[in-house]
């Protein structure tokens, strides 16, 4: 009887230590929004996702609010492109404006960063508290409370060891039956001893495999940036190379005599409308050789005539950049 108090005492005074700890703890709220990613690929959703809990947004939201600390901004990645945006703070208001901030400010650095054209990020759901995270009783009277229960058991089990065996007889069924018990009791304590500590090594171990994870999604994501911006520099190389030829050309063509009809002096030379036919008849081409054909049919236009038709010293530039061409018709 008297050890089962002594549980029991050992199990309250758990229990009011959760309370004191509940109450210790500070008020927190969390908020959530919700962002549409497109296009909602593999590889689009996990660089924003990387981009959102980046320190580069959380500084810009302390800048912007005049927070004394950068906050925490995470961000899970959804169905169909929709990543969640969360934040803590000590009251619903502040965690909501957080939030918020954090969602402009993260729509603003995807279309600074991101120059693939059609990549975007649209506020979906604005910014709301979601739930009061801290203070919590529950896990807190838990956790505490079976700490207790088990300090209480061990307690009871030391009793009941050092307890003097009374000088009369006893059965010996029965005492084996009670060294069995506590032998169980003991091998069920450090069960949980060893169990709560494969807990905090796991938990452990995940915080750092997440820290690398992120590290190494940003890297990629800076990699990937790098590479994009090189091959912007490149292709406005090209177009600027192509702009000179086409000056070039245009320098080169001969000054049409005032007697001659227009049609006659670009005599077997290309239209634009041939060739803008051409193009839509190719309309199983890669994206980038479409936009160069345009590119190139927008700067043609103003060698051509009102009828359309290229001067003939344009027909080698028009088969490198359009080739293989059609046989065409010169009657």
């Amino acid at each position: 009887m008297r050890a089962l108090l002594v549980a029991a005492g050992c199990l309250v005074a758990g229990l009011a230590a959760g309370a004191i700890w509940t109450w210790a703890q500070s008020d927190r709220y969390r908020a959530d929004a919700r962002v549409l990613v497109r296009p909602g690929t593999d590889r689009i959703v996990p660089a924003v996702e990387a981009l959102a809990e980046s320190s580069l947004v959380e500084s810009n939201v302390a800048q912007t609010l005049h927070l004394s600390t950068p906050p925490h901004v995470s961000a899970t990645s959804g169905k169909g492109g929709v990543l969640t945006v969360s934040v803590e703070a000590e009251s619903r208001e502040r965690a909501r404006q957080i939030d918020a901030e954090a969602v402009v400010i993260l729509t603003q650095k995807v279309a600074q960063r991101f120059t693939a054209p059609g990549v975007t990020a649209t506020p979906l759901d604005p910014a709301h508290a979601a739930e009061q995270t801290s203070p919590t009783p529950g896990r807190n009277l838990l956790i505490t409370g079976l700490i207790g229960l088990v300090a209480g058991i061990a307690a009871a089990a030391g009793m009941t060891m050092r307890r003097p065996r009374p000088s009369v007889s006893t059965d010996p069924q029965v005492e084996r039956r009670l060294w069995e018990r506590i032998d169980e009791v003991s091998k069920r304590e450090r069960e949980l001893a060893k169990r709560a500590g494969e807990l905090a090594a796991r938990e452990r171990q995940l915080e750092l495999r997440a820290e690398e994870e992120v590290a190494q999604r940003q890297r990629e994501l800076e990699g990937s940036l790098a590479e994009r911006q090189s091959d912007l520099e490149q292709r406005d190389a090209e177009l600027k190379a192509r702009e000179e030829e086409l000056a070039a050309a245009a320098a080169a063509e001969p000054e049409p005599e005032p007697v001659a009809p227009a049609r006659q002096r670009t005599a077997g030379g290309w239209t634009l409308q041939a060739l803008e036919s051409l193009v839509r008849e190719r309309s199983h081409a890669g994206p980038e050789q479409q936009e160069e054909w345009t590119n190139y049919l927008f700067f043609l236009r103003e060698h051509a005539d009102a009828d359309g038709v290229l001067p003939s010293s344009f027909d080698q530039l028009v088969n490198d950049v359009f080739g293989p061409l059609p046989l065409r018709d010169d009657g």
